[in-house]
């Protein structure tokens, strides 16, 4: 039988409870890296990203007797540019760190609580994308156990979420606006566009010419520095949504002070890796816009507790993306309903950039709008995994046991 919590109108609450009901006990964890690419290069600032490795957390036990598993999707990317964890660091964490920790205290105990799971988090407080990963194999074991989705868990309705675009930089603006049309012509109500410095006016100013009231972003990605105030200004005749990470992630001082001389509203995105942080660069004024990456903040707990944030502070958010596959996006779109937020998000379907996509079943796309994604209701976080696929690239892989003497083992 499947409990449902308790109405707290609160989906950070309801996600708390997830497993309250659980007698899930764990047998094994693997963690492994899975080989992808992207479709298409991505042009940022820090360069020119072809690859997508991805690692991926499952946990195996029974729940009364009953085979059950779990999956979990690292966020965590090949090197260090955007975040402290890169994708060597992250499984180390999870193969050596929190696996063995989580194998311990549940392979004789039922698994726990999402609440009860937060406490793993003091053992690594510097690598929010690891704990995340296993955050989510946790949720999702919980979830097919009893047979809900994630959706349904957290009572989001059954309307589709807008999705955005993004684009990275261009090399030349023919081939920016070309793109840009492209992906307007698909229905996305929203296009970020990727900017640095000394390549930013000029596309801006093509795109919005182009395209007069499209709702479009543009993200910086760390790439200046605070003697560029004065230039950054000058971008407000273009009236973007907002101005995205334009200064290094510990800099929200500098932050803060361009949002005094800018009209263009500031959003933060790698500086927000806890719910902490938000509250801190809100306080401070360092932005008045919120990118929610469940990944970077620690997970979907605390992308949950920063929607509650937003809401209760009436600060717009939207959802951003990490080029998972459909299993993690197919969370953040839930993530995004749960939200309310009217901001189009980094939502579209993993098949559009990941080549492949790692998931069995393709995303439901609103039949009116295909830039409108409907929230999963599989069981679990999301669509299952094609683990055939999932076997067939995978490059490395490490197996943790129970073992009977001392709880865990490695094998």
């Amino acid at each position: 039988m499947t409990h449902l919590p308790t109405d707290s109108g609160d989906p950070a609450e309801r996600w708390a409870q997830l497993g309250a009901d659980s007698a899930a006990t764990l047998e094994a964890i693997e963690v492994r890296i899975v080989d992808l690419e992207l479709i298409d290069p991505v042009r940022t600032s820090r360069g020119e990203h072809r690859r997508r490795p991805v690692v991926l957390v499952r946990l195996s036990g029974t729940d009364r007797g009953v085979p059950v598993e779990g999956w979990g999707e690292c966020a965590a990317l090949v090197d260090r540019t955007y975040d402290a964890e890169d994708l060597e660091s992250s499984f180390a964490i999870l193969a050596e760190t929190l696996g063995p920790a989580l194998l311990a205290a549940a392979s004789a105990t039922p698994l726990p609580t999402l609440a009860g799971f937060g406490a793993l988090r003091s053992w690594v407080r510097d690598a929010p994308l690891a704990f995340a990963a296993l955050e989510m194999a946790v949720a999702d074991l919980h979830l097919r156990s009893i047979r809900t989705s994630l959706a349904d868990w957290l009572e989001v309705g059954p309307g589709p979420v807008p999705a955005g675009a993004v684009v990275g930089e261009f090399q030349d603006v023919t081939g920016l606006l070309e793109r840009v049309n492209a992906l307007v012509d698909q229905g996305y109500p929203r296009v970020k566009m990727k900017i640095s410095r000394g390549a930013d006016a000029e596309p801006i100013a093509a795109v919005r010419q182009a395209h007069p009231s499209l709702f479009l972003q543009a993200d910086a990605n760390q790439d200046y520095h605070e003697t560029d105030i004065d230039h950054l200004s000058s971008l407000d005749r273009y009236e973007l949504a907002c101005l995205e990470q334009p200064f290094p992630r510990d800099d929200l001082a500098a932050h803060a002070r361009l949002a005094e001389r800018v009209a263009t509203p500031i959003c933060l995105d790698e500086s927000l890796d806890s719910p902490e942080s938000v509250v801190r660069a809100l306080e401070m004024g360092a932005c008045s816009v919120v990118c929610v990456k469940p990944a970077r903040l620690g997970g979907i707990g605390s992308a949950l507790q920063v929607v509650r944030q937003c809401r209760a502070s009436s600060v717009p958010l939207w959802m951003g993306g990490m080029f998972e596959t459909g299993f993690a996006r197919a969370a953040n779109v839930v993530v995004g309903a749960a939200s309310g937020t009217d901001w189009p998000g980094d939502l579209s379907p993993a098949a559009s950039y990941l080549r492949p996509d790692l998931t069995a079943a393709a995303p439901e796309i609103d039949p009116e709008n295909p830039a409108r994604v409907v929230p999963s209701r599989a069981p679990g976080i999301g669509p299952a995994f094609d683990e055939a696929l999932v076997d067939r690239l995978t490059s490395r892989v490490v197996r943790l046991e129970a073992a009977p003497d001392s709880g865990f083992g490695a094998g």
